[in-house]
């Protein structure tokens, strides 16, 4: 029985083992084979990195200038730095911390403390969470400024244009006062939700708010709670992107939120399934979109 039980153990561990080695290999494989491609100096790319059951997107400008927002969770340290190493990145020009959750904010004090930060963006909200805390030591030790998000503020870098459209009032809720960002380049648009609810989608349709937008990033890892049939209409995207992660708890992406993007005919691509996602825009507006799986 003891020698069924090692050999059983052993079994596992081989199985486990080749798992994680067929996860590295497709990952860095990803990246090295279209790297080129990703990091072409005329282009924009979007990166929805699979950081599990959180959020991190990666956005490179023309020139290879580099914007971050969030960061993704405490588990997801190692994925995100080698990727930032793959990428050869030493600077970020702009950072947005989008709220104070530790699966958007998880790994900022180590993207602080390693690499150079020009700006960074966060909500007027705080928490007194560790992971935080330890956000805020890092931008001291850097002598960074905390700008505050505000509505209608606009960001140019390199022909890429960064908009700020919530939050538009003083939400209780920490994911409702998510920073909303539209970012454009070459007549494309992405609309970066956050976790906003659709209290906040109906506030920014009440405040007229234009957002049309080509490529969706699905708030709040697909709930239920969000991405209403209203938004999706006015958004009127041909691309949805759910950062998530397998067997989470939460029952992400709920059904009810996948049924009304399959009825808006609206494709789906989510880090649970097809893992790393990559938007690149061409100067002419060509959208391609690679994926690791």
């Amino acid at each position: 029985m003891k020698r069924r039980a090692l050999l059983a153990l052993l079994l596992i561990f081989i199985l486990l083992f080749l798992a994680y080695y067929f996860f590295i290999n497709t990952q860095e494989s990803f990246w090295q084979n279209n790297l080129k491609e990703f990091l072409a100096k005329d282009v924009c790319t979007l990166f929805f990195l699979d950081v599990g059951q959180g959020d991190s997107i990666l956005i490179k400008s023309p020139e290879n200038r580099f914007i971050l927002v969030d960061s993704g969770p405490n588990t997801a340290e190692e994925r995100i730095l080698k990727i930032f190493n793959i990428l050869n990145i030493k600077t970020f020009d702009m950072i947005i911390a989008t709220h104070p959750h530790e699966d958007h904010i998880g790994n900022m004090d180590k993207v602080i403390s390693n690499f150079g930060v020009k700006k960074f963006y966060t909500i007027d909200k705080t928490t007194n969470t560790q992971t935080f805390e330890d956000m805020l030591k890092a931008l001291k030790e850097k002598g960074l400024k905390i700008n505050i998000v505000r509505p209608y503020d606009r960001i140019s870098i390199n022909g890429v244009l960064l908009t700020f459209l919530s939050p538009l009032k003083d939400y209780e809720d920490l994911n409702d006062s998510s920073a909303v960002t539209m970012v454009e380049f070459a007549k494309r648009r992405v609309l970066l939700t956050g976790d906003i609810s659709k209290d906040v989608e109906y506030d920014m349709l009440r405040a007229n708010e234009d957002v049309r937008a080509d490529v969706l990033k699905v708030s709040h890892h697909g709930s239920y709670a969000a991405t209403s049939n209203s938004f999706l209409k006015q958004v009127n995207p041909k691309l949805a992107v759910i950062s998530v992660g397998k067997d989470n708890p939460y029952g992400h992406p709920h059904d009810s939120t996948l049924k009304r993007l399959k009825n808006y005919r609206i494709k789906v691509l989510t880090t649970m399934d097809n893992g790393n996602i990559a938007v690149i825009i061409s100067p002419d507006g060509n959208v391609k979109v690679l994926t690791e799986r």
